[in-house]
């Protein structure tokens, strides 16, 4: 991070900003970015409100971000603007008072990109996995020298000079690699050096309308875009006549777009992945296909940033990963534990696929909000009946409730029942208690138990209150507590 007397000439010297919802996982790491840009800056969450002791709370005071309560108390006529979470509302006190004041409101995403705007940014966009990808690119920049900048929605777990929050570095160098945002249409508000396209499906919006989104940022984009070229929903993106493409494409198989780089000879571990581009290997220490898919797009975009193939693909054999994605917490009695952040259909699909070599997949579910279960509903209990296989057990909590005016008439126990109609082995826990004692007594040697879920700060912690009930389990042999359906 910079020091005092460099903020003090910072961009932002002179400025004030207050964020509304600052504990959120893009949030966070901009406010602090804030700070570092020389202004000052406050911030207030209702989990703070709550009396939540969480470690993004005591990250940010670290960064200089004096938090406040979520009452409208800290916003006056002095701010700048008043910088808000998608998960704010309008009739939230802290919007309301900076209406009443006349106070600039600006979403996340958009203060973002405006940063963004001012420096030669490689930007990643797509609806899965463009946290690994920003995480993985900004790795191979740092390793390679090129000291970039770094704002990614999940903790880069030891990227060397992050700071202690892992979402955000400060480097010097010209590169800022950043993580956009699709569920607010704020990607299209970027204009970057280079843009990195992952994939497109339906989740926080129907895919035309996030596809015009892509659009609109490639439209700005200034050097290169780099795209999956497997990924065949991407087709329908208009991609300028006037700007080259590095197409990428993992193993063999169809594209609608020739690859300058593929993965082949693919070899899938239970803990890795290994594979070949223009005869180089290259490995990463992550399961999955997923995780090939975005090793390659974070080659590409390094590439299109300056740095060889030879030496992108060496710097990802050091990856260390994003906090919540596919993140092993620890094993006892020969059952791995995990944290992951899926939460739609297309992410849980992935995440099954990648820890599907073992034994039985224990699974621990909560769905993140009412409006995106009841949206995802069908897809969900068709991704679970495919994805699930006997012997595998699906631990469903209730919805996650961020609080405000949203509908909730729809329940997990609905899910239940429609999940067990299917063939799935599901079942609803009232309780944190409730689902430990299912799944940590239950689960045998070679088996896995996954934690999954978003929006909830207090699910990594659950998941690390798992590892201590399956280390503090005296008999590794099971209960018979699990019952044939």
């Amino acid at each position: 991070m910079e020091s005092a007397s460099a903020r003090a000439q910072g961009p932002f010297h002179g400025h004030r900003y207050h964020f509304s919802g600052v504990g959120g996982s893009g949030m966070a790491p901009l406010a602090a970015l804030s700070v570092s840009l020389g202004a000052t800056v406050t911030g207030s969450d209702r989990n703070l409100d709550r009396g939540l002791a969480l470690h993004v709370f005591e990250d940010l005071r670290r960064a200089g971000v004096r938090l406040t309560p979520q009452d409208g108390s800290a916003v006056d006529a002095s701010l700048t603007a008043l910088i808000h979470s998608t998960a704010v509302e309008t009739t939230n006190p802290e919007f309301q008072r900076a209406v009443e004041l006349g106070v600039a409101r600006v979403r996340r995403g958009s203060f973002l990109a405006s940063i963004a705007a001012e420096r030669r940014t490689i930007a990643i966009a797509g609806t899965s996995g463009k946290s690994s990808v920003t995480a993985m690119i900004a790795h191979i920049l740092t390793s390679t020298g090129l000291d970039p900048s770094f704002l990614g929605g999940g903790a880069a777990t030891r990227l060397e000079g992050a700071a202690p929050s892992r979402s955000l570095r400060v480097g010097g160098g010209k590169w800022f690699v950043v993580e956009t945002d699709e569920s607010d249409g704020s990607v299209a508000e970027f204009a970057p050096a280079i843009a990195v396209l992952s994939n497109l499906s339906r989740d926080h919006k129907e895919v035309d309308e996030t596809a015009r989104n892509f659009e609109a940022m490639l439209a700005k984009t200034r050097e290169r875009i780099v795209l999956n070229a497997k990924d065949a929903p991407l087709a329908q993106v208009h991609l300028p006549a006037e700007l080259p493409v590095l197409a990428v494409a993992a193993g063999d198989g169809e594209t609608w777009m020739a690859p300058e780089l593929r993965a082949e000879a693919i070899r899938l571990h239970s803990d890795r992945v290994e594979f070949t581009v223009q005869g180089v290997v290259a490995r990463v220490p992550f399961p999955g296909l997923l995780t090939v898919e975005n090793a390659l797009l974070a080659i590409g975009g390094a590439m299109a940033a300056g740095v060889s193939l030879a030496e992108a693909a060496r710097a990802l054999a050091n990856f260390a990963g994003v906090r919540r994605r596919l993140e092993r917490i620890g094993a006892m009695h020969g059952i791995d534990v995990f944290d992951d952040f899926a939460h739609n259909p297309v992410k849980i699909a992935a995440a099954l696929e990648a820890l599907r070599p073992s034994g039985s997949l224990w699974i621990y579910y909560q769905p993140h909000g009412y409006g995106p279960t009841r949206f995802f509903a069908s897809q969900l209990i068709e991704t679970f009946r495919l994805g699930l296989r006997a012997g595998d057990r699906l631990v469903l909590a209730p919805i996650y409730d961020a609080g405000g005016t949203a509908d909730r008439t729809i329940r997990s126990e609905d899910l239940v029942q429609a999940l067990r109609d299917a063939g799935v082995d599901a079942t609803f826990s009232a309780t944190r208690d409730e689902a430990s004692r299912v799944l940590t007594q239950s689960a045998r040697s070679g088996d896995r138990i996954v934690v999954m879920g978003a929006r909830d700060d207090t699910l990594p912690t659950f998941a690390r209150t798992l590892y201590a009930d399956l280390v503090a389990r005296e008999d590794p042999t099971p209960s018979p507590e699990r019952q044939p359906r």
